[in-house]
């Protein structure tokens, strides 16, 4: 048996499994290792993104309540303001209004009495007319009055100087 070539070349067989078996299993442990290592490592770090992402999603999270609380503060406030400002701008309206009513009726005051004074002016203006109508066509009349006094006057002093009406 141990002189036979079979036997050893089957003995030298196992010795050089044996051998390339060891370095084979060394290279293959190493790599998983180094495998096992780097899958280790990103577990980690996808953990400690998980655990990040977490505390951010949290933060924001309380960060959109806080806005939302804000939100409402600030849509009651600008409710507040906006009743405020409606009742201060009807306020003034009405001020206003008022204001144009006192002065429209001061206008109005102010053209009535315009207005009669200019009808009384007017009214004095056509009662001197008609006076002034009525001297005139008293004067007319009393100038033809005068002068058809005159002439008959003249017409009877002529007359009586003349002799024919002396013999009348």
């Amino acid at each position: 048996m141990f002189s036979t070539p079979e036997f050893w070349v089957c003995i030298a067989f196992f010795l050089f499994l044996g051998a390339a078996g060891k370095k084979a299993y060394l290279f293959l442990t190493a790599t998983l290792d180094e495998h096992r290592q780097k899958v280790t490592q990103q577990l980690e770090e996808a953990q400690r993104l998980h655990d990040e992402a977490l505390s951010l999603l949290n933060s924001y999270k309380k960060k959109y309540e806080e806005a939302l609380e804000q939100a409402e503060k600030i849509i009651s406030f600008a409710e507040a303001e906006a009743q405020e400002f409606k009742k201060a701008s009807e306020q003034e309206f009405e001020n206003f209004i008022k204001q144009k009513e006192n002065l429209l009726l001061g206008r109005i005051a102010n053209e009535t009495e315009e207005a009669k004074a200019k009808l009384k002016d007017q009214v004095a203006d056509e009662a001197l007319k008609i006076v002034e109508r009525l001297i005139l066509k008293e004067i007319k009349e009393k100038k033809k009055l005068t002068t058809a006094a005159l002439k008959e006057v003249m017409h009877v002093s002529l007359n009586s100087k003349s002799p024919k009406n002396t013999q009348l």
